[in-house]
């Protein structure tokens, strides 16, 4: 038993001391401005000493930079834009910046672009309506998978046994009295969603707000991602919602055809 301790002990430690370095970026990057050691060492709940130890390693790394005159630091490059400007992912924010645009502007709605990674949705990029009301803040989405027009998306690239397990049995957790809760229910609101080719939540995960998306498919067929617009429930009653359905479908097909950088990531995200 002693043994297998000491043997677990090393792994132990170096994944402790990676999450630490975590924890010190993220700070940093979430900062609004140079933070100071002991800030540093507050906000990750770590002592002084290894919290300087770390910054120390980070620097050299070049994760993390040091302004001597006030004794702060800041996130490098590096940390704060880890892919290029010409990466793929990038490249596509560009080539659906204009749809993104008018499906804002047509449906009164802030639109955004997602891809698939690894079995999480990521916002690449958005455009805020008049209200400059956002659903998102964060670039991986957490909104339930059940309750959300993205999260169906995502549920029907998957087979019906790994969605039953995603998703977990009935009654699914409620949110509003739109939620649906069961998953039989939810089942055959992805079967029309198919058919109609974009998926829609009618304040099902927020009261007030609504939802469409519809999916970016590579060449062969692969689901990468989705073009998403979210507005007011008020505005986007069920006719207007349908409508707005229809315009995004027609911006996410047009950016599956006709964007290159869809066939280049199609190798990135397969695996998800």
């Amino acid at each position: 038993m002693t043994k297998a301790k000491a043997i677990d002990k090393p792994g132990t430690a170096q994944q402790s001391q990676l999450a630490r370095a975590f924890d010190v970026i993220n700070a940093l990057i979430n900062a609004t401005q140079p933070m100071k050691l002991k800030a540093l060492a507050e906000v990750t709940r770590l002592d002084a000493s290894g919290t300087l130890r770390l910054l120390k390693t980070l620097v050299e790394l070049g994760y993390v930079i040091r302004i001597e005159s006030t004794k702060s630091y800041l996130p490098s490059v590096k940390a704060l834009f880890p892919i290029g400007l010409y990466h793929p992912i990038q490249e596509l924010r560009r080539d659906a910046a204009q749809l993104l645009i008018e499906i804002q502007q047509t449906c009164d709605v802030t639109s955004a672009l997602q891809i698939f990674l690894g079995g999480q949705r990521v916002v690449i990029d958005q455009r805020h309506n008049s209200s400059r009301l956002t659903p998102f803040w964060n670039t991986t989405i957490t909104s339930p998978l059940h309750s959300s027009a993205s999260g169906k998306l995502y549920l029907s690239t998957l087979e019906f046994n790994e969605r039953r397990k995603l998703v977990g049995s009935s009654p699914l957790e409620r949110f509003t009295a739109g939620t649906l809760t069961r998953f039989e229910d939810l089942e055959a609101n992805i079967q029309a969603s198919l058919e109609q080719g974009f998926f829609t939540a009618k304040e099902e995960a927020f009261s007030g707000m609504s939802s469409v998306a519809a999916p970016l498919r590579a060449p062969g067929g692969l689901v990468i991602g989705a073009m998403v617009a979210t507005g007011n429930a008020s505005q986007l009653q069920d006719k207007k919602l349908i409508e707005c359905g229809q315009i995004v479908k027609r911006s996410a097909d047009f950016l599956s055809q006709m964007s290159p950088n869809i066939r280049t990531l199609e190798s990135l995200l397969g695996q998800n």
